[in-house]
């Protein structure tokens, strides 16, 4: 049998990502994920504020937090979400409470991430050998450093943005007419590079299997390309339905729910195709230290 070329075995294996994702029952994997992270985005949230608040004004960095986010989820959900911020801060009366809560916040937070390590391991057939409470305090580490990563590159998309702004006035009389595309296009290509970024890191340092960096970031842009595209899709979809209509007071809570199920799905699936590609590539995900590889057999397979 004549050897396939190479772009369509390439695109063969999109369709063995799907294969492989439908195998992992995805929809209960993003349906907690989803419902994890709507607890935890607002504990994020606060976490983030507090500590790049160290350096910068607060109050800016949480209208600037806030502002992106309701460009992705909507305003509605924005809105609540600004209302939960401000419930939170109330609590914290003394410093002592103020501690505790910051706690409790990190605790919630981290929680997020146990469930999408948790489900990367999954896919990708990796078990830890032992779960000690080292590894698992290590595991809660990763994810706040995770969190601050993820702060890092929302900086970083402030500073592009404020960049691009100074570029656009110096260049401002060689390129007299401002290009609305030229902008959103430039905007979108930072914004995929972020994302990239982020999926990459979470794809290699999160989960308890490894591959090549080349291969990881071969997966981080394809789910960051996904990531992009889904973002526009499901944002036109959640604000022109008519949720208001049928969810009342809740819209912004569904709404939000909504939006994050759909982006796990997206992620996990760009999860799958890092796993094929790798092999694709020769280069399989292998297990950690203190982890190992399993796989899952039919009965009659193991006993033929």
């Amino acid at each position: 049998m004549a050897k396939q070329p190479l772009p369509i075995r390439r695109l063969g294996l999109l369709r063995k990502a799907l294969r492989e994702f439908q195998k992992n029952d995805p929809l209960r994997m993003a349906g907690a994920t989803a419902f994890f992270a709507t607890f935890a985005l607002p504990a994020i949230l606060i976490i983030l504020i507090q500590v790049f608040g160290l350096i910068l004004d607060r109050r800016t960095l949480g209208s600037q937090l806030l502002n992106s986010l309701s460009e992705v989820i909507g305003q509605h959900s924005a809105t609540q979400l600004r209302e939960t911020l401000r419930n939170v801060r109330q609590l914290a009366h003394t410093w002592y409470i103020a501690a505790g809560l910051f706690l409790f916040l990190v605790f919630v937070s981290t929680t997020l991430f146990k469930v999408i390590k948790d489900s990367l391991n999954q896919l990708w057939r990796i078990k830890l050998n032992k779960a000690g409470f080292r590894l698992q305090l290590r595991a809660r580490a990763k994810s706040f450093v995770a969190i601050m990563i993820a702060g890092i590159l929302f900086l970083l998309a402030l500073l592009a943005e404020g960049l691009f702004a100074l570029l656009r006035k110096y260049f401002a009389q060689v390129l007299p007419q401002d290009n609305p595309t030229l902008n959103v296009l430039i905007s979108q290509l930072v914004s995929l590079g972020l994302v990239t970024i982020w999926f990459t890191l979470v794809f290699r340092y999160l989960a308890d299997g490894h591959t090549t960096l080349k291969v990881t970031l071969v997966g981080g842009l394809f789910t960051g390309i996904l990531f992009t595209m889904g973002k526009f899709v499901l944002g036109f979809f959640l604000s022109y339905s008519n949720m208001q209509n049928i969810y009342g007071t809740s819209t912004s809570f569904v709404l939000l729910l909504l939006f994050i199920f759909y982006c796990s799905i997206i992620f996990y699936y760009g999860a799958c195709f890092t796993k094929v590609w790798a092999e694709f590539k020769k280069r399989p995900i292998l297990p950690g230290r203190h982890a190992g590889k399993y796989q899952i057999a039919d009965i009659e397979e193991l006993t033929s």
